[in-house]
């Protein structure tokens, strides 16, 4: 348990770049290095959390730290992973909202968004080398990466199709049972409280699509429908989310120290997170059981073959934003090496990129 919270407070301290880059460090470490999962493993709770509602990398370090150490390794991953990033905007919140402070953090991001790039691209050849075994798999992945990236197709969509293909390949047809998936309701009520925490439970159960696409819908509801917050202070928060490590949808608590207080903060982020734990920690001490049924052994092999065009797709979209010139290059071709060749731990990558990022925009 003491290994659990520690790894997953360190990658809560030092986990910038967002989801796919948190995904990328605990396959670098927890797979490669730790042993605590097989590739297959990884790749396919990887595959189930992109298919359940709220944010994948959080449902992901949940799912690993049941794998190593059952429901209660579970619930420490998930809590040790979320603290950090948790404390961090409560501080800059009480900040903004009492002296109007934003941090100055260009150059930290500078080196780090460009680090990602390398991390992601490191865990991309590693999945596709362990998991792609033949001209199908390379099908999938690239009809994939096509349809999120160029065509903006949905995630769970793209995931989906792709575990159709896969029974269509790779299923040998044989008799299969049934298997009902469990629904979990939601309520909501009327004080302030209750009803900030019924709009993020809400959130929590029901988007897809990880944290880039549940901020649209919360702005549409806590700026234009609610009116919680100003345009101003709700982007404010979506840069706060950001710049901190940790899950991008941790802006909830932002917007819950708006509401209520240090009390909405933790409502908030406890809200929106609550579901992840629930839903990981109901399927995954099945995932095992089930994944050896054949037609479904079908479908995760064609799934996670969407999920690594999925990693692809977000490697092309992030690249025009993180590598700006000719030092954001080198530090994502060092971090490359260093990740691939040299098997530097990807958390120390993301503190010497930061560093690097500070020294050089004040050079330059």
């Amino acid at each position: 348990m003491k290994e659990i919270i520690l790894y997953f407070l360190k990658i809560g301290l030092l986990g910038f770049g967002g989801p796919m880059a948190h995904i990328a460090m605990m396959d670098n470490e927890l797979v490669e290095k730790r042993k605590w999962a097989t590739k297959e493993e990884f790749l396919d709770g990887l595959a189930v959390c992109n298919m359940l509602p709220g944010p994948a990398s959080t449902q992901l370090g949940i799912y690993m730290g049941f794998i190593r150490g059952g429901i209660k390794g579970g619930i420490l991953a998930g809590i040790a992973f979320i603290l950090p990033a948790f404390l961090l905007i409560t501080l800059l919140s009480y900040l903004y909202f009492n002296y109007g402070a934003i941090p100055q953090v260009k150059g930290i991001l500078y080196g780090v968004n460009a680090v990602v790039i390398a991390l992601i691209g490191s865990s991309l050849y590693k999945m596709s080398k362990k998991s792609i075994a033949d001209i199908k798999g390379i099908l999938i992945l690239g009809s994939s990466t096509i349809a999120v990236y160029l065509l903006n197709v949905n995630l769970v969509i793209v995931l989906i199709t792709g575990g159709i293909l896969g029974v269509f390949i790779y299923y040998k047809w044989q008799k299969a049972k049934k298997y009902y998936m469990m629904v979990i309701p939601l309520f909501l009520a009327d004080t302030i409280v209750i009803k900030l925490f019924g709009f993020f439970l809400k959130v929590g159960s029901f988007i897809y699509g990880g944290g880039l696409v549940i901020i649209p819908f919360i702005e549409q509801e806590v700026v234009e429908r609610l009116g919680w917050m100003t345009q101003q202070e709700f982007l404010t928060g979506i840069s706060f989310g950001q710049i901190t490590p940790g899950p991008v949808v941790i802006t909830s608590a932002f917007i819950g120290y708006k509401v209520y207080g240090l009390l909405g903060a933790f409502i908030a982020a406890f809200a929106i997170f609550l579901p992840s734990f629930a839903l990981i920690l109901i399927a995954a001490p099945y995932l095992n059981r089930v994944k050896n049924i054949t037609w479904i052994k079908a479908f995760l092999k064609g799934t996670n073959a969407a999920v690594i065009g999925s990693v692809l797709a977000s490697i092309l979209a992030l690249i025009p934003n993180a590598l700006t010139d000719i030092w954001t290059i080198l530090i994502a071709l060092g971090g490359f090496v260093a990740l691939w060749r040299f098997k530097v731990n990807a958390l120390y990558c993301v503190g010497a990129a930061g560093a690097l990022g500070i020294i050089i925009t004040n050079l330059i």
